[in-house]
């Protein structure tokens, strides 16, 4: 998930027994060294919901590791209205994250900071 969609970026991954890639090879870095790089198509979510031609849905999770925002930014979150989103939101990202849901008037409901630090839960007002 990106802003834009039909562009290549490097991802970073410590192979097959890794649960996780990003596009920023430092957050991979802190699970280990000499990330694999590879090179991926971008598609914005908008995109995504169209191809697959999803009118609406209730209920959106997003985990993809430093780029909500990005994804976030090719989302038009007026048009789908979830009533209900969780979202990773480490502390390199969590004011952007925070700060697009205040401008799209959502709320947070919930937190689930005091072991892993990340998800939020919000709620249209």
């Amino acid at each position: 998930m990106s802003d834009v969609s039909d562009q290549q970026i490097k991802m970073y991954t410590l192979g097959e027994m890794f649960a996780g890639s990003s596009s920023d090879r430092g957050f991979v870095e802190r699970f280990g060294e000499n990330p694999r790089e590879v090179t991926v198509p971008t598609i914005t979510l908008d995109d995504l919901l169209e191809r697959e031609k999803v009118q609406a849905f209730d209920f959106m999770s997003m985990d993809i590791e430093l780029s909500e925002p990005k994804a976030l930014a090719g989302f038009s979150i007026k048009r789908y209205r979830p009533a209900l989103v969780c979202i990773e939101a480490h502390p390199e990202v969590r004011q952007q994250i925070l700060d697009y849901f205040t401008r799209h008037h959502y709320v947070i409901v919930a937190k689930y900071l005091r072991v892993d630090e990340k998800n939020l839960y919000f709620t249209p007002l």
